[in-house]
């Protein structure tokens, strides 16, 4: 202490402070004493108490204005026993402040100490004493003084006793009570930081919203500050787990309460209110999220250039010894403080930003769900606006669905909006940390350094104009990924029909020439992104060149080794954050053409149109789709009969449709008014389905009540249709319901319609799809009952016999009213079955039996479960189909990257890139050991010739420009070579699997494959490859650089070294698996996305109904988020890990050095150090990037996995052409087939191998050119027979001979080639009428167009031969969709080139299956099958069907077999002969009359279709 009085301070002056005066023993020199005043000047100032002071006070204050403000009525106790304190750690640190506390009185009185510390230690203790009051809020707020007051107490301690210590002539000893004194201290701070924290549960946040509803606290919110900040111990567990076997979601820890996705919804939707921009949303969203990430990176850039000067001063020291005026454990403590601090503050600013991926992906995508759950308009005209103007947004209308879309948006937008976080790193950490580096340079080397520096500044526009263009092309990339995801996903959605039609060659050519133009973007993308990058890293090293060339020639100043490395490192330090910066602009890119693809989105989208509430009633109202649209309905009045039936009939094109649309809100309302019930209940045309079980789409949400289940189950016919499935109502009804029949889906719909106690129920031709039995049995339960009294239905319905005995009846004509009439006091009566029939046992009897039989064993109850327990709740079957899929993908193998090198083009191309890589890293090092070997030069006065060595340091740092930039485009391509590759297999893959895949497998689960995952492929997947082969190479370069020069690293090398895979193995094993829980629990939120909006019309009419979709999705993206931050806080748990390690190890490098001064080469020990002060980066990039690595190869495994499905067709299933044929001895002749003759024999048929038998023993013989309908009750087997001549079924015995030969011969596809199917759901697709017709493009124009000639009149379908004049649009109303064109008159027709939006959304129901129609007619096939395909078409519309098919038959020879089936028997009474089917069997042949006399089941139906009149009266006149 006797230095000070050298320095001028009075310590009897010294404030606060009673001091005795030491004698001065030793003088120091002037400059000594200038270079340490600043340690004396610290100390004395820490002495003097002010801080002590300060620290008490302002703890007062604070306290004592929340406790004047504390809001104590809205204290309330939570539950659960998280909140109890940890008595073991609250008596150590009550123990250890009193000890220190003590220790500090005893110096005090001994003249030793300051009074000042005893007070802010007693402040502290008396605080820490009170907390213990049991009010949890008290508790946390006096612990976070206790322990601020404590901290800051201890390192003024430090500051005022330790510092002085740091002068080699200091030699004073410290007071022992005073080492006892911060001793206790220290340890008191280190037990509270070590002690679990108190929960802090959501009640004591006023803002949080009721629903959250949390009991116990996650891991995270209840750990030590230690293990929060530095540890991370809190996952260990998990880690440990995770190497023993597959972690399951269930064993991830839970989700803080304050990352609840319903709580981030309410805070995005306020900072909505406020925010113009989704990027002003997202600020508002997270200022204190961005605020401490800006803190954290600053904090590390700054720590970051610690190890850099506390290396050159140790380098100074190797260099001076005897000169030294500092110990050298200065330098060293500095070597494991800058690093470790540095790494801690990086883990916690990736730590929040990865919080604010979470973040932002719940609040996100939460809020796109509810923005298009509340909005009228998801077409064309919203997304059109999304791409860009002009030009783009025409083409951004070609090929691109609603649901496509908006699943991008979710998607790949709300992804790259994430990455675009690291702006933060650029804006604050890397520039402040380039601010301070080329500070350092400029004290190093003077104004070289500045010649350097505004080299740099010349060169910056460079890389920011190659930015600007590159802007440009990811939009171009972002809006050609839109058309190919949403062509995807409209294709996979419709696989059904491009199967019937044999089309795949042609979707899977479309969607390749989409990827072809998607990839072209993407490779000029990369060349951009490769010349910035390499840009960005030639700019500092061309500067540090110029920089070393003036230093030696010009200032003639020798390279020594502090000077030279200490550059070399801050050059390094300013060369990576532009190379970071770089890197993170391309993500920075992205982010902002997503950013403003959303705000288009939010923009252009317009609200639903709330209508008033009030009974059922329509006044002088006008209806338009959509702005566009050319259809509406004028000037419509109803006032329709409030609990009665009200029925809506009219030609399809009359606007049917579109009237319970308007009823629904889902329409413009232009003139007049309507009012309708808040909660009503739709079955659409179309039935949808969620894909859950039968029993949860019957429920939709409301409770069970099993008498009112079981009433609606009857009454829809569904308990016979349960005994075809082993679950029953627990079977799995599919994607779109594809488990289902035409006719069951229809009835699940309709049945969900009843369950719901809305009290206005809308039905679109709910009986279209039901057989005759079936409607009888409907009408007389569910109409003529008391099932629906009290609640009104507005039925639309072609059938005849219905509106007469309506209450109220409506008829349509071209968007207005036709007529209406009331029925006053109508009864209804059912279609009776007549008993004789009954009798005479001509009912489905072995349905019945079936029915019967399974009601016994499933104990007597309709839907087989005694009560509701057997089925697991919607959170746990989430849970068990995220963790199926996870386990599905498997493990993946370690060295799999080997096999994705394999798709760069070659092998040899494979061993070029690792060659680029050795090359690469080779003259990164290289350029290091030269400066080493200049600088060691200078030492022994051998650097005469300066140009030399200079010459050969400026050929090193352009090799390694050259080999860094060739290496990152031998990657680049490679890549995109294997993602081209990937892609073509997986789309040729998906398109040729059987369709029984697609019922185990979710369209959703296939789009996020091709979006997400193949996006991981095309960006990520190449480039994490390169990285970690080169750091792997590095590494091994940096090892043996350092182990060179000083052997005896090597030892704490190996123990860093083992650490480090220790780690990184444990970390590996458990972070893929996790990874993989990522993937599949993103599934379910594309398939929610998917399944809503095609549903969207359905769930907004039920009253909360939204309400409860949010809801699942929350609980959708609470399973998403808790996997994600789980994911994420892994890689925290690995970097701090290795980090402390490797800190160790650099330590241990310069104790090395000190302890081998004089003995090496500085410059050598310059040269190792350089490279062990970046091995903690190193390793832990290493780690990190295998592990990133094997990630993003689950990417690669997962798309391989699908692209390597077992496709339907098998190349090797066939024979030789001559064994096609039924008659072995000829071959299969060209011309085939020749004639329609279809012929079963003996035919058994299943959907599964190991499945029930579906057709049993069938024989029949259609002859060529007949017209044969094929009839009976749903699920009888109908379609199944239709599916079997296409082969979509087992065929387990028996033959089917096509024209003589036998179709399991024959490849599918030729065998779907030749027949043609009308299905009962039209399917078309985004495009034009012509690519609808032939989306091979392989049939001339003429025949098309006498296609549409034929079909012209039918449904209001107008063919125009006048191209050019309708050339956009066909201005034909619909009566459920628009018009594209604005200008187009109604009265215009359609041509090959008018445009087809999405699902043929842009014509009515009618027109779409006359499309479907003229779509078979151009085929010109020897069988047609028509599958239900008039069911939903009024009786004009299907005759006119039925005429074009007669006219199309009698003109090509009569050798064209039309195979029909149907539920109206009006449309086959005058076929050639009609097959009746039941329960799999046939059970009736013969013409219509035959059957008639036969008084079998045929007459049965007839008895019930509402139409026997007319029937017999047809049957009858023919007769005479």
């Amino acid at each position: 202490m006797d230095h000070y009085a050298l320095l001028g301070y009075d310590w009897g002056s010294a404030p606060l402070r009673s001091q005795p005066f030491f004698d001065v023993k030793s003088l120091y020199s002037t400059t000594r004493a200038s270079n340490l005043q600043w340690i004396y000047d610290l100390s004395q100032f820490a002495r003097a108490g002010y801080l002590q002071l300060t620290i008490v006070v302002a703890s007062f204050l604070v306290i004592a204005r929340y406790l004047l403000h504390r809001p104590y009525s809205k204290i309330s106790k939570p539950e659960g026993n998280a909140y109890a304190i940890s008595w073991p750690f609250e008596l150590c640190s009550q123990i250890l402040r009193a000890a220190s506390l003590a220790f500090t009185i005893a110096a005090v009185t001994r003249n030793e100490g300051r009074w000042t510390d005893a007070t802010a230690l007693a402040y502290a203790f008396v605080l820490g004493v009170l907390r213990l009051i049991s009010d949890l809020e008290w508790r946390h707020v006096a612990l976070h003084h206790v322990n601020f007051v404590l901290s800051g107490t201890l390192l003024i301690l430090i500051l005022g006793e330790l510092l002085p210590y740091m002068d080699v002539a200091h030699t004073n000893d410290m007071s022992p009570m005073m080492i006892c004194s911060i001793s206790t201290l220290a340890a008191a701070v280190l037990v509270a930081f070590v002690t679990r924290r108190e929960w802090i549960p959501p009640s004591l946040d006023l803002d949080t919203p009721e629903k959250i509803s949390i009991h116990e606290p996650s891991p995270e919110e209840t750990c030590s500050w230690l293990e929060y900040y530095v540890t991370f111990e809190w996952l260990t567990p998990l880690m440990l787990r995770g190497v023993r076997r597959q972690v399951a979601l269930e064993e991830l820890p839970g989700l803080p309460w304050y990352d609840e996705p319903i709580l981030l919804l309410s805070r995005i939707q306020e900072a909505r209110k406020k925010g113009k921009s989704t990027f002003w949303t997202l600020a508002r969203f997270l200022p204190v999220e961005l605020t401490a990430m800006t803190c954290w990176i600053a904090l590390c850039n700054l720590f970051e250039l610690i190890a850099p000067f506390a290396m050159y001063k140790l380098l100074g020291y190797l260099s001076d010894v005897e000169g030294s005026s500092y110990r050298p454990w200065v330098w060293l403590t500095l070597l494991f403080i800058g690093p470790l601090s540095r790494s801690v503050c990086f883990q916690q600013y990736v730590f929040t930003s990865t919080r604010l991926i979470v973040r932002v992906k719940a609040a996100l995508t939460q809020e796109l769900y509810y923005k298009a759950m509340g909005s009228m308009e998801l077409e064309d005209e919203v997304f059109a606006e999304i791409a860009a103007t002009g030009k783009e947004r025409e083409k951004s209308q070609e090929g691109t669905t609603s649901a496509g879309r908006l699943a991008n948006l979710m998607g790949a937008d709300i992804d790259t909006i994430t990455r675009g976080r690291d702006i933060v790193m650029i804006l604050s950490g890397s520039t402040l940390g380039s601010i301070v580096a080329l500070i350092g340079l400029y004290a190093l080397l003077g104004w070289s350094a500045l010649v350097g520096i505004v080299i740099m500044l010349l060169l910056t526009p460079v890389p920011i104009l190659i930015g600007q263009k590159m802007v440009g092309i990811q939009r171009d990339e972002k809006r050609i990924q839109d058309s190919r995801i949403s062509v995807i996903s409209e294709y996979l959605a419709s696989i059904r029909a491009i199967k019937y039609f044999a089309w795949e060659d042609a979707i899977i050519k479309r969607v390749n020439e989409i990827r072809h133009a998607e990839q072209k973007k993407m490779w000029a993308f990369n060349i951009l992104y490769i010349t910035l990058n390499q840009l960005t890293e030639a700019i500092p090293t061309l500067s540090l060149v110029v920089i070393f060339t003036l230093q030696v020639l010009v200032r003639k100043q020798p390279l020594t080794a502090d000077v030279a490395f200490t550059a070399i490192t801050l050059v390094r330090t300013l060369r990576r954050n532009l190379s970071m910066a770089s890197n993170f602009s391309r993500g920075v890119i992205a982010a902002g053409v997503s950013l403003k693809r959303l705000d288009r989105y939010f923009d252009n989208i317009t609200p639903l149109r709330p209508t008033p509430v009030g009974p059922l009633r329509i006044s002088e109202a006008t209806f338009r789709r959509n702005k566009k649209a050319s259809f509406a309905l004028n000037d419509i009045s109803i006032d329709f009969v409030e609990g009665g039936l009200n029925v809506v009939t009219g030609q399809s094109g009359s606007g049917k449709s579109t009237l319970l649309m308007s009823i629904l809100g889902e329409t413009i309302l232009e003139a007049g008014s309507i009012t309708s019930p808040e909660d009503i209940a739709y079955a659409s045309q179309s039935p949808w389905l969620q894909n859950e079980t039968i029993r949860e789409n019957i429920l939709f949400n409301s409770p069970f009540e099993q008498v009112r289940y079981d009433r609606v189950i009857n009454a829809c016919g569904l308990p016979i249709d349960f005994n075809e499935f082993p679950e029953r109502d627990g079977t799995e009804v599919g994607e779109n319901g594809a488990s289902l029949s035409g006719g069951q889906k229809s009835r699940v719909a309709l049945a969900r319609a009843l369950y719901s106690k809305a009290s206005v129920i809308l039905l679109d031709d709910v009986f279209s799809a039901l057989d005759s039995k079936t409607s009888a049995s409907l009408w007389k339960e569910a109409f003529c009952g008391d099932l629906l009294e009290g609640r009104t239905v507005v039925l639309v319905t072609q059938q005849p016999w219905i509106p007469p005995q309506a209450d109220l009846s409506v008829s349509l004509e071209n968007g207005s009213i036709k007529e209406i009439q009331q029925n006053l006091g109508v009864v209804r009566k059912s279609v009776t079955l007549d008993a004789k029939l009954v009798d005479e046992g001509n009912v489905d009897v072995t349905a019945e039996s079936v029915a019967t039989h399974a009601t016994e064993i499933h104990g007597g109850t309709t839907n087989g479960n005694h009560t509701n327990g057997g089925i697991k709740s919607a959170e746990d079957k989430r849970r068990d189909e995220v963790t199926e899929e996870a386990l599905k993908t498997g493990p993946t193998a370690r060295l799999q990257f080997f096999q994705y090198m394999r798709l760069f083009g070659n092998p040899i191309y494979a061993v070029i890139a690792i060659t680029m890589s050795i090359l690469a890293t080779a003259s990164f090092v290289g350029t290091g050991l030269w400066i080493a070997v200049w600088v060691d030069a200078y030492g022994k006065d051998d650097a005469y010739d300066v140009a030399f060595y200079l010459g050969v340091y400026a050929a090193w740092s352009i090799a390694d420009i050259v080999f860094s930039g060739l290496t990152y485009l031998t990657y680049e391509n490679g890549g995109w070579f294997a993602a081209r590759s990937l892609h073509a297999m997986f789309m040729k893959a998906v398109m040729e699997v059987p369709l029984s895949w697609y019922k185990s497998t979710p369209i959703g689960r296939v789009v996020n494959r091709f979006s997400r995952d193949m996006e991981s492929i095309d960006t990520l997947l190449a480039g994490m490859l390169r990285l970690s082969l080169e750091m792997l190479i590095r590494f091994f370069f940096q090892i043996a650089a350092v182990g060179s020069v000083l052997p005896i690293f090597m030892i704490p090398a190996a123990a860093c070294c083992f650490v480090g895979i220790l780690a990184g193995e444990i970390y590996t094993r458990t972070a893929v698996a996790i990874k993989r829980l990522v993937s599949s629990s993103q599934s379910p939120l594309f398939a929610q996305f998917a399944d809503s909006l095609a549903g969207l019309a359905i769930i907004r009419a039920r009253a909360k109904m939204p309400q409860t979709f949010g809801a699942q999705l929350a609980e959708k993206l609470r399973i998403y988020s808790k996997a994600c931050e789980a994911q994420y806080n892994c890689n925290r748990w690995v970097a701090l890990k290795v980090d402390m390690m490797t800190t160790l190890v650099t330590v241990a490098a310069g104790a090395i050095a000190v302890s081998k001064a004089g003995v090496v080469a500085a410059g050598l020990v310059g040269f190792s150090l350089t490279n062990a002060t970046t091995l903690s980066q190193l390793i832990i990039m290493l780690v990190r990037a295998g592990n990133e690595l094997e990630i993003e190869l689950q990417s690669y495994h997962r798309v391989r996995e699908y692209a390597a499905v077992e496709p339907e067709e098998k190349p090797d299933e066939y024979k030789q052409l001559g064994e096609y044929s039924d008659e072995p001895e000829t071959d299969l002749p060209k011309n085939w087939p020749s004639c329609g003759e279809v012929e079963f024999r003996n035919v058994t048929i299943k959907y599964d191998l190991d499945g029930p038998e579906i057709l049993k023993d069938v024989n029949l013989k259609f002859a060529a050119g007949e017209r044969v309908a094929v009839v009976g009750r749903t699920g009888s087997g109908k379609s199944t027979l239709v599916l079997s001549l296409l082969r979509f079924t087992n065929i387990v015995s028996g033959q089917i001979l096509f024209d003589g030969v036998d179709i399991t011969k024959l490849p599918r596809r030729r065998l779907r080639e030749a027949l043609t199917i009308i299905p009962q759901e039209a399917v078309l697709f985004n495009g034009d009428v012509r690519s609808n017709l032939d989306p091979t493009g392989t049939i001339p124009t003429e025949i098309l167009e006498k296609a549409l000639q034929y079909c012209s009149g039918i449904a209001s379908f107008q063919y125009h031969q006048n191209i050019d004049h309708v050339e956009n649009g066909n201005g034909q109303s619909n009566g459920n969709g628009t018009t594209h064109s604005e200008e187009t008159p109604d009265d215009i027709g359609i041509t090959l080139s008018t445009p087809v939006k999405p699902k043929g959304e842009n014509f009515s129901h009618g027109q779409r299956q006359v499309l479907s129609l003229c779509r078979a007619l151009v085929r010109k096939s020897k069988l047609m099958l028509l599958d239900e395909a008039t069911a939903s078409m009024d009786y004009e519309t299907d005759q006119g069907i039925q005429e074009v098919l007669r006219k199309e038959l009698n003109e090509h020879g009569r050798d064209r077999t039309l195979v029909t089936i149907a539920h109206r028997l009006k449309t086959i009474i005058d076929y050639d002969r009609v097959v009746v089917l039941s329960a799999g069997s046939v059970l009736e042949v013969g013409s219509p009359k035959e059957l008639y006399e036969a008084r079998g089941q045929f007459y049965d139906m007839m008895k019930h279709s509402g139409e026997f009149e007319d029937l017999e009266n047809f049957l009858l006149g023919d007769r005479v």
